[in-house]
């Protein structure tokens, strides 16, 4: 599967549209999210520590306080992401960028496709801030070392991470296990903060360049 070939597919196409509100909602639950990678990052901490007493009990505070709020706060912000994603590659066609090789709906698709979720919604991301920055004649732009910074801090934790505590987890006993467990859920979450940062401020710069390329466009009728 190529992403060339789902670039043909048709999508309606209704215009420009106002990315305000979405990004503004995005944006909130970002913050959120932040408040809540604390939590996480406090209930880990007390894991890796140790249980028993008023370890143990702010250890099970943080996890009931994730259950009920923080997870539900996860979800929307991740769907706002996407679909912050789509509408930024949907407008940025609107604002005449041509021969892009994703869809709004493959610039979501690919976080989805395994093995390909390594590389192309970077890559689908690089294509949107390009074009967001010269409509006209993308390919030559340069990549802001801001989408360099934002995959890599995506990547590494949750999936390195991921990698290593599968292959530990082997050799462990069920302490060990749960103690590697609780250290990669600490280093995930001190990187977690960090990655939503970046990725705000890759939100609000494609917001304004698109903005001002949309105003432009206004104006000249």
């Amino acid at each position: 599967m190529s992403r060339e070939n789902h670039s043909t597919t048709p999508e309606p196409t209704e215009g420009f549209r106002d990315p305000t509100g979405l990004m503004k909602w995005t944006r909130g639950f970002l913050y959120a999210s932040i408040a809540t990678a604390l939590v996480r990052l406090l209930s880990d901490a007390s894991d890796l520590l140790g249980t028993g007493g008023v370890i143990e009990s702010a250890g099970t505070g943080f996890d009931l306080f994730w259950f009920l709020t923080g997870m539900p706060i996860w979800l929307i912000t991740a769907v706002l992401v996407l679909n912050w994603i789509h509408r930024a590659n949907h407008n940025v066609r609107q604002l005449r960028a041509v021969d892009m090789q994703f869809t709004p709906g493959w610039a979501v698709g690919w976080h989805f496709v395994p093995i390909a979720w390594f590389w192309e919604p970077y890559q689908a991301m690089t294509e949107i801030w390009r074009a967001s920055r010269n409509p006209a004649d993308w390919r030559g732009e340069p990549v802001s070392p801001l989408l360099h910074w934002w995959w890599i801090l995506w990547i590494v934790p949750f999936w390195g991470g991921s990698i290593v505590e599968l292959l530990a987890a082997r050799r462990l006993d069920d302490a060990g296990t749960e103690s590697l467990a609780a250290a990669r859920g600490l280093v995930y979450w001190i990187l977690e903060i960090p990655l939503i940062l970046v990725l705000l401020a890759i939100i609000g710069a494609v917001h304004r360049m698109q903005m001002d390329h949309h105003r432009r466009q206004v104006a000249a009728g």
